[in-house]
């Protein structure tokens, strides 16, 4: 099966993403911000529905002193594969991060890489709990983020590969069954919140998972640090204390959480000790630049003293508000989705939000299927009151002058 087709996604989207360019809607290098207003190229200042961190701790003044603080004797990184030398400031990080979301976890520059370091290992059956590898087959979610996706051709000369609609959990249960009865194992891979909207089914499918021996792979970026007390996360929150050794989890250190890179968070040491002995990035990159340890250490400490709770609180505040407005009713999430479906359509929407002075993203094809065009809005804890209802009556107006309501 072939898992790949990078001419046809170019030639299906080439004209779009050369619109969206020339639109100043991608491909744009602003010159400064204040809060959650940009500065475009041509000065003109903008209001940004964009940007993922959703608590706004990338601006809180503690986590950015944190990050200016270097120890002269650490200098600003190490450079060294951690297979090799690891550091104490990158050891304590773990053991905190380990500490606040239950589990073991190993942090990489990326979600990313996280994924490229995790996912091979898991198709080839030796970081499955089991007494010896077993042949895995694993299933994404239509819709898990591009990130794994794009490892399927790498994943395929160790694992059958299947996909399936999105949330479709009949179809998993049948693609599950159907393995077991053949000798191998279905590690499912989504989203906890997808990046173009929606939510896993996480009790569901934790439920599934625990009745038919299937692993999952949980991609939290986006839901990292703004669910939970401490910022856990909602898997992990919906868990509470129990931690099934079948569930593997990427967290982010960007996003909610204010800082940078990503991680893994493993059920045991000894999955811990294979990732660092064999994944692919831990083996041949560095720590983490020593103003993002810190960083990320300052951000740990306002997961635990209530402040991240507080966030969470005006985050879910002005999600409500932005979903009165539009009169939805969906479950909580930050990213919400506005649907076009004309790509040519959406990227003249985008624009015409740009010209009102609010900057969103026009997502089209590879990023969702074909004639599906959205206009994709992140909301923040640090957006105000005021700018997000201009925001929807500068969307109401659109939308009537383009007759899409």
């Amino acid at each position: 099966m072939k898992h790949r087709n990078t001419n046809f996604i170019l030639n299906e989207s080439a004209n779009y993403y050369q619109k969206a360019v020339q639109s100043d809607l991608m491909q744009v290098t602003i010159k400064g911000r204040k809060g959650k207003q940009v500065v475009m190229p041509d000065g003109s200042k903008v209001v940004e529905f964009i940007n993922c961190s959703y608590l706004g701790l990338d601006l809180h003044p503690k986590i950015v002193k944190a990050s200016k603080v270097l120890d002269n004797s650490w200098g600003v990184n190490f450079c060294c594969a951690r297979s090799r030398f690891s550091i104490e400031p990158q050891r304590e990080l773990e053991e905190k991060l380990s500490s606040l979301f239950g589990g073991r976890a190993i942090t990489f520059p990326s979600v990313t890489t996280t994924h490229v370091s995790v996912l091979p290992l898991i198709a080839s059956g030796i970081l499955l709990d089991a007494k010896y590898p077993p042949k895995v087959t694993i299933v994404f979610d239509r819709f898990a983020h591009s990130s794994t996706q794009y490892l399927k051709p790498i994943l395929a000369q160790e694992a059958e590969i299947e996909t399936i609609a999105h949330n479709d959990l009949e179809h998993l249960r049948r693609i599950t069954v159907e393995n077991k009865n053949r000798g191998r194992k279905v590690v499912y891979v989504a989203d906890g919140i997808y990046s173009m909207g929606g939510l896993c089914p996480i009790k569901e499918l934790l439920s599934m998972a625990e009745e038919l021996d299937m692993y999952i792979y949980l991609d939290d970026a986006h839901g990292t640090s703004i669910f939970g007390q401490q910022g856990e996360g909602p898997v992990l929150h919906e868990l509470a204390e129990k931690r099934p050794k079948n569930l593997f989890i990427s967290f982010c250190l960007s996003k909610g959480f204010g800082c940078n890179g990503g991680g893994i968070l493993l059920p045991t040491k000894k999955q811990e000790l294979t990732v660092r002995t064999y994944g692919q990035i831990y083996a041949f990159s560095a720590a983490l630049d020593f103003s993002i340890v810190n960083a990320c250490l300052e951000a740990i400490h306002l997961h635990k003293d209530g402040t991240v709770h507080k966030l969470q609180n005006k985050l879910r505040d002005n999600v409500a508000l932005y979903d009165s407005l539009m009169n939805l009713d969906l479950p909580f999430s930050p990213i919400r989705m506005i649907m076009i479906g004309n790509e040519d359509k959406a990227i003249e929407f985008c624009k015409s939000l740009l010209n009102q002075g609010f900057f969103t993203s026009v997502t089209f094809f590879p990023i969702v299927p074909r004639d599906k065009a959205q206009i994709r809005i992140c909301i923040a804890a640090n957006h105000t009151t005021k700018q997000i209802k201009e925001l929807i009556s500068a969307v109401k107006l659109i939308m009537n002058k383009m007759e899409l309501i």
